[in-house]
């Protein structure tokens, strides 16, 4: 079935055309998802992000325009910005588990400890900031502790690549934090 019979398909009967989408497209969507969040989410997560990225597919019916590009690369850009979008919310919400846990109780909080949680959130929404893949090789490299040939591998660039993504990436958050990352 051909990219313009599918979305007609869609448009007159919306199930079918639906299930003939879901029958071309999951496996394709699945593995995107899984590339972008296997190391940060359960696979029940990451099955929840590839509904989220179909249904939001179904939003997006009637602004597809296939003279501007082909369905199937709409489907993998959509599924990038979603799988992109939870890997950002995932990792947020470990640090912030993360930051529960290693707190003491507020009573207890002294002004080095305040300041020292202070300073990582901003470190760590700084580093959101740097947008991808540059947030991804920082989290990887510093919070996961994998070499520069295993981001490559996951994110299909060589280590000599992701190592000067990295090294510029570090002088960017030095601007941004203005000089003042501060290490454990």
């Amino acid at each position: 079935m051909t990219q313009e019979e599918l979305l007609q398909l869609i448009k007159s009967d919306t199930e079918k055309g639906m299930q003939a989408i879901l029958k071309q497209y999951s496996a394709l969507v699945y593995k995107i998802a899984w590339s972008k969040l296997s190391s940060v989410c359960t696979a029940q997560d990451i099955e929840e992000t590839v509904s989220d990225i179909f249904i939001e597919f179904y939003k997006r019916i009637e602004v597809i325009d296939l003279t501007k590009g082909s369905l199937t690369s709409f489907i993998m850009l959509l599924a990038q910005r979603r799988s992109v979008d939870a890997f950002r919310k995932f990792t947020r919400q470990q640090y912030m588990y993360s930051l529960v846990e290693n707190t003491v109780a507020e009573s207890e909080l002294t002004e080095d400890t305040i300041l020292r949680n202070e300073d990582r959130q901003a470190l760590f929404d700084s580093i959101l900031e740097l947008g991808e893949p540059d947030s991804t090789i920082i989290f990887r490299k510093y919070y996961f502790g994998e070499t520069y040939e295993e981001i490559g591998k996951r994110l299909s660039m060589t280590a000599n690549a992701v190592n000067k993504r990295c090294l510029r990436a570090i002088d960017r958050l030095r601007l941004m934090m203005k000089g003042e990352i501060i290490g454990d």
